[in-house]
């Protein structure tokens, strides 16, 4: 049986993680019959160094501040004899530069590219150096077998001069809890909008608050819910510098610890509303979308290949707040394309599974 070894800086009980832990583990869970798959990660405060979860064994390594060198250094000296095929899954701001040290098969997954999320998360002088750097980095992957889950990330690549016959679009699934839940058609009895987010700037969950100003002026009884996870003291900032703090709801929820809540909540919300800069594709907006809830999102990497505009949901021109209050406001007060958009939404969600992710990355380890 084949050894294939995933670094990444997050596995599944990370309790930061978002889409790019899950990406991995949906994936490699499935082809664990066929492959025996270790994931190199980085540990935290009660997790085991060492364990087995849904068949992939999880390596934990401490230093996790020093984790661009640590999970190198600990693959060289531990793990590149028990690799047949390197998995490089750049969960977190780039990838790990294997190219350089890895002399084995390599795939490298790349979620999105960082671009203007710098602008977001780091001071302004060191945002624009990381963006100059940016597009140097990846020449290091010319040559490498590249997985990226959305046409939009593929497109960024192909700029930073990665060849196009190199590099596949694997698209995300969704849970099959997702894709089986039927809810009971009710919806809140006020118009609700609904933002399911990690609380980073770069989700622009400031964009979602603002907004609020517009969509209030057209639909008074509106209301905003953010749920999701980290520190939620900036967005609640943000919120006491309105005077419409009574419309916004924050719900402080630990990563998938709370599927079922989420589901209740997207299905009983009105429409959805993804306000990221960037992402790497948008899985909430198909989990929303599978609860018969379209969604609204900037036109931006990402977001721009999960909403179906006009579709499954409404883009907007990126910054254009007033814009996005007006389109949630349609949204909210035309009953009728709101529910065709519903019924496509459904539809375009179920066509995304982690079954088909799982064959077609199998695929992509075959050819090399």
């Amino acid at each position: 049986m084949r050894k294939i070894v995933v670094l990444s800086h997050r596995d599944i009980k990370h309790k930061e993680g978002g889409g790019a832990k899950l990406y991995v583990h949906e994936i490699f869970k499935r082809l664990v019959t066929n492959y025996d798959v270790t994931i190199l990660s980085t540990g935290r405060p009660g997790l085991p160094s060492r364990e087995r979860v849904d068949g992939i064994n999880i390596v934990r390594i401490p230093f996790p501040t020093m984790s661009r060198f640590a999970l190198p250094f600990s693959f060289l000296t531990r793990m590149t004899g028990r690799a047949d095929i390197v998995v490089d899954n750049g969960d977190v701001v780039a990838p790990w530069l294997t190219p350089i040290y890895v002399r084995k098969p390599l795939i490298s997954i790349i979620y999105q590219v960082m671009a203007n999320i710098f602008q977001y998360e780091l001071p302004a002088s060191l945002a624009n150096i990381a963006q100059k750097i940016e597009p140097w980095i990846y020449q290091i992957y010319r040559r490498t077998r590249i997985v990226a889950c959305s046409p939009s990330t593929r497109s960024d690549l192909v700029h930073f001069g990665i060849p196009s016959d190199k590099i596949s679009v694997i698209r995300p699934g969704i849970a099959d809890s997702f894709i089986r839940f039927r809810g009971d058609g009710r919806r809140f009895d006020n118009p609700t909008i609904i933002c399911v987010s990690r609380f980073r700037r770069y989700k622009g969950l400031r964009f979602a608050i603002a907004a609020m100003e517009h969509v209030l002026k057209r639909v008074p009884d509106a209301r905003l819910i953010i749920a999701g996870s980290g520190d939620d003291s900036e967005i609640r900032r943000e919120i006491s510098k309105t005077n419409y703090g009574d419309a916004i709801q924050i719900l402080n929820r630990l990563p998938h610890t709370w599927e079922d809540e989420k589901k209740v909540l997207l299905s009983r919300s009105h429409v959805a509303l993804v306000p990221s800069v960037r992402e790497g594709y948008g899985i909430v907006v198909l989990e929303a979308n599978a609860c018969g809830t379209p969604a609204i999102g900037w036109r931006v990497g990402g977001i721009k290949d999960s909403i179906l505009d006009e579709v499954t949901g409404v883009l907007v021109p990126f910054n254009d707040v007033e814009e996005l209050g007006e389109q949630i406001s349609n949204i909210l007060e035309d009953d009728q394309k709101r529910e065709e958009m519903a019924s496509r939404a459904v539809n375009w969600a179920r066509t995304h599974s982690w079954d088909k992710a799982s064959r077609e990355f199998a695929d992509v380890i075959d050819s090399l």
